[in-house]
């Protein structure tokens, strides 16, 4: 192929040129004694360049054959690698359409090829993703059975997935025993096969690979470990409630100990000198700012605090009902389950969120 233009617009890139094959032969009967017929132009749409549009004018010639014995007399000649009978873009093209419709469908890539500079419609994608021949079935060592949906409880069909490689490999258009076990007969070679507990896929599992192994799928395997789980709770829920009574009721030696440990640690807090220095500090300076008049609000953006605990010294009358006295003796939420927390500390359950 000699090229002999490239114009360049902004509809895309245009290339002119012309096809120089050596030879040609009769696509029909491989006569090489041909002779040129006439000449014309064939316009391609080829890949993109610079994420331009662009399309190739092949100057081709059209050749006659002189057996009469076919009912074509003229043909084309061809480009090999590029050109193809009665296409409109170059292999290459097609090709790049062909990976994008496998990966992302109709209208995914359909976007992602104009984005590159190669508009293309969806159903274009999908047409030539269908005129892809299928890849040959090689013999499938792990074989996944299953069912699937074509139209909810209407009619279903049945997906087979090589386990290796966790791709399907061939559809079927029912769930029926017969159609499966066909299938595995003229398929030899599968050494186990995946499958859920229906009725059937077990039938046809012995019927067409009567020597492959059954084993259940990941999903039937948990779903039947969660129902056995759950028979068992079921059938002894009395001893849980046995153990969590046991539980349950405190001991008074303990929670004596826990309630003395914790009056302790409330005495600690309360005469820790930093602790009692900062809240003389921040109850004299809330003082001197509710003198001047200054609300709540004000406080809290005048001295950086929470507005809760700028309320709290707001409201208090003297100090010492902020270090501590007044605490212990306000009601607290916890004070009817005491006994309680204090047991499963005891326990060794040190988490306050399990508490």
């Amino acid at each position: 192929m000699t090229i002999e233009s490239i114009d360049a617009s902004a509809a895309g890139i245009r290339i002119r040129a012309c096809a120089a094959t050596q030879g040609a032969s009769c696509p029909d009967c491989g006569n090489k004694s041909v002779r040129v017929h006439s000449r014309y132009d064939r316009t391609l749409a080829d890949a993109a360049i610079g994420n331009r549009p662009s399309r190739l004018v092949l100057r081709v010639r059209r050749f006659l054959c002189p057996n009469g014995q076919y009912s074509r007399r003229t043909f084309a000649e061809q480009v090999d690698g590029l050109t193809s009978a009665y296409a409109r873009r170059t292999r290459l093209l097609t090709a790049s359409f062909e990976r994008i419709g496998l990966a992302l469908a109709g209208r995914v890539g359909a976007r992602l090829a104009d984005a590159l500079g190669m508009p293309v419609g969806r159903s274009t994608l999908l047409r030539l993703v269908r005129s892809l021949p299928e890849p040959p079935v090689h013999p499938v060592e792990v074989l996944g059975i299953d069912d699937f949906a074509l139209r909810k409880r209407h009619r279903y069909g049945t997906v087979l997935v090589d386990m290796n490689t966790h791709r399907p490999i061939d559809v079927l258009p029912d769930r029926r025993a017969d159609t499966v076990a066909a299938w595995l007969a003229g398929r030899p070679g599968t050494a186990v096969i995946c499958r859920d507990r229906a009725g059937a896929y077990a039938e046809a599992a012995r019927t067409g690979a009567p020597e492959a192994i059954e084993v259940a799928d990941r999903w039937h395997l948990w779903h039947n470990l969660a129902a056995t789980v759950e028979k068992t709770v079921a059938a002894h829920h009395h001893c849980l409630r046995s153990a969590l009574e046991a539980q349950s009721s405190p001991d008074p030696t303990t929670c004596e100990t826990q309630r003395k440990l914790a009056g302790e640690m409330l005495a600690a807090r309360q005469a820790s000198p930093r602790l009692t220095e900062r809240t003389k500090r921040r109850f004299a300076q809330v003082a001197a700012l509710k003198t001047k008049g200054l609300s709540i609000a004000a406080i809290c953006g005048e001295l950086g605090l929470a507005r809760n605990t700028v309320r709290r010294f707001y409201r208090a009358t003297e100090v010492d009902e902020l270090l501590g006295s007044a605490r212990a003796g306000r009601p607290r939420l916890l004070d009817g389950f005491t006994d309680y927390p204090h047991v499963r500390w005891g326990d060794g359950q040190t988490s306050a969120a399990v508490l």
